[in-house]
């Protein structure tokens, strides 16, 4: 058995704004290199302050066209629950999670796989209007038994958390970690 010499050599280099602190990180975007103080903690890696506070990524910039499609499917998507919230009684508890990520995969497709905080606002407020708009078309097509009887476009408190769970599902399929 010959014992061989497993000695690593590493450079440091010094940091770019700090001269004087020696680092071996680098940043994940331009390779400069930076010190504990001076990264920026990124869904990516580390990266230095002028790439990690870049606006406008690819990723998160919506186009005026995109947004338009994302809210028409979102509301679409939140008549349909906002409809069959009620009808479907306690099953809707139990179908509220896929129907919620199922929704927020069709509104991320509509916005062309784009994500971001613009994205789950929109999801989040067109699936919620579009939730009223359908109950409001169970009440017109439902009439009440009484005329004191509570509206129909009221859901029941199983209707109410089916929607809520939905709408949450969707956002959290957009989220980006």
């Amino acid at each position: 058995y010959l014992a061989q010499d497993m000695t690593v050599t590493e450079t440091s280099t010094t940091c770019s704004r700090h001269p004087k602190v020696e680092t071996n990180l680098r940043c994940a975007s331009c390779g400069t290199p930076i010190c504990p103080r001076c990264l920026v903690q990124t869904p990516v890696g580390m990266k230095c302050r002028e790439c990690g506070m870049q606006k406008g990524g690819t990723l998160f910039s919506l186009s005026l066209q995109r947004a338009v499609a994302a809210s028409a499917a979102a509301i679409a998507f939140g008549a349909v629950a906002g409809f069959a919230a009620d009808l479907i009684g306690w099953f809707a508890l139990f179908v509220a999670v896929g129907y919620g990520t199922f929704a927020g995969e069709m509104v991320m497709r509509a916005s062309g796989r784009k994500r971001g905080i613009r994205l789950e606002l929109i999801t989040a407020i067109g699936m919620a209007l579009g939730a009223i708009g359908g109950r409001l078309i169970v009440a017109l097509t439902m009439p009440a038994p009484t005329a004191v009887a509570v509206p129909m476009a009221i859901p029941s408190v199983i209707g109410l958390a089916a929607l809520v769970i939905a709408i949450s599902a969707a956002v959290g399929r957009i989220r980006y970690l």
